[in-house]
């Protein structure tokens, strides 16, 4: 089982983290706790925020410090209405933390399950407000430069539905960058390290390539297929089977999948999914201008009132009226061994009792995040370095999951 936190709150407990005001846990992982949170002030003023907190043991370790601390700061160079702003980043009694934004709402990965479960695909029209907003959010983190004009060559590689957060008014914005490569963190990242997921990553990310901005696109034509057609693209049964499928970029014909399958938004999505970068959009901001373009053409509006209402039918509130927190999946936490969840949201004026602990099993291995050495494979040949470290890994995992359950 997860371990307990003795940091969250008890029932009819004030719990505080500094000056934050915990009021609710949200998902709970190996390394990391993602707490909704307040910060109080005079005359009745509290400002809502979600806390992601690292465990002590792990603010010790070196690497895992440093990663985090450059995920604060690349998050601090960017202010964008569709990028999850950050507000704060510091280290109390051991442990560092990241106060963000809160967002009513919730994860696209968890959107497309709701949806693939009422047997209600959310169809092009919400593809293309997903993937206009991403793009936009894409284009301006890759084009950011630091504050002396250097370019912060950023890519994100972590480009998923469960970093893609959806709120109830129909706003999308783009979350964690906790694995992200920039200039802020080049120098720190090791060769033979790949980070990602599987069912995700690009050709040459899989490969243990060197990646620029043009993986994050791929990514995103990933997330696009399978937001507009329900169907996963890449993920198979086994890890094996799922690297396999990712490195061979094979993509099944749009109008196969459904033939009524609209050709100006499969023309965008097969150019995104091409597996020789060359070949695909060389920026996100093209990406942006092809589907806006497509919208317009289509005569849909842009309003986000289709998305809004498609939550409003997914997710109703509870019933006390609570709408669920919008946070990205702690599966992209480094060392993931837990689970996400998204509770009731908006917060009374006392604290909430924690949820009881349940026990928690690891994400199935197709989802799973890597990060693990391997030998760069060249060439179009299988990756087995990341199959076999990666299967290592997942087995080794079963074993500590049934021997601690």
């Amino acid at each position: 089982m997860d371990r307990l936190d003795a940091s969250a709150p008890a029932p009819g407990e004030e719990s505080y983290f500094g000056k934050y005001r915990l009021l609710q846990q949200l998902a709970l992982g190996g390394m990391a706790h993602i707490f909704l949170a307040s910060i109080d002030g005079p005359d009745g003023f509290s400002k809502t925020c979600v806390i992601k907190r690292i465990l002590p043991e792990y603010a010790s370790l070196e690497a895992f410090s440093r990663m985090f601390a450059d995920e604060a700061k690349v998050a601090a160079l960017l202010t964008h209405p569709n990028i999850v702003q950050v507000f704060d980043f510091g280290k109390i009694d051991g442990q560092y933390y990241l106060a963000m934004e809160w967002i009513q709402g919730a994860a696209l990965d968890r959107v497309l399950r709701h949806a693939w479960k009422a047997a209600f695909p959310l169809g092009t029209r919400v593809a293309v407000d997903v993937g206009i907003a991403v793009a936009s959010a894409l284009a301006y983190a890759h084009a950011k430069t630091l504050p002396d004009g250097t370019p912060l060559s950023l890519v994100h590689r972590d480009i998923t539905p469960g970093n893609v957060l959806v709120s109830r008014d129909g706003i999308i914005k783009l979350a964690d960058f906790g694995i992200v490569k920039s200039t802020v963190n080049h120098e720190r990242t090791v060769a033979g390290v790949v980070k990602g997921k599987y069912a995700y990553m690009s050709p040459e990310q899989i490969s243990n390539k060197d990646v620029d901005h043009r993986s994050d696109l791929f990514s995103l034509g990933i997330v696009l297929y399978e937001a507009a057609t329900g169907r996963r693209l890449y993920k198979r049964d086994t890890i094996e089977a799922t690297i396999l499928a990712a490195s061979r970029a094979e993509i099944p014909p749009l109008f196969e999948v459904n033939p009524d399958f609209p050709p100006g938004l499969e023309r965008i999505i097969t150019r995104l999914l091409a597996k020789d970068p060359e070949a695909r959009y060389q920026s996100a901001r093209e990406v942006h201008e092809d589907l806006e373009r497509f919208r317009v053409a289509q005569n849909w509006t842009s309003s986000g009132s289709e998305l809004a209402a498609l939550m409003a039918t997914l997710f109703p509130p509870d019933k006390t009226g609570r709408h669920s927190t919008a946070v990205p999946v702690v599966g992209s936490l480094p060392g993931h061994t837990g689970t996400s969840r998204t509770p009731g949201g908006p917060p009374d004026s006392k604290p909430k009792a924690p949820p009881r602990r349940e026990e928690v099993r690891p994400p199935s291995p197709a989802e799973e995040e890597i990060s693990i050495s391997v030998t760069p494979e060249g060439g179009n040949a299988f990756p087995w370095g990341i199959a076999v470290a990666a299967a290592i890994a997942t087995v080794g995992s079963a074993l500590f999951w049934t021997f601690v359950a």
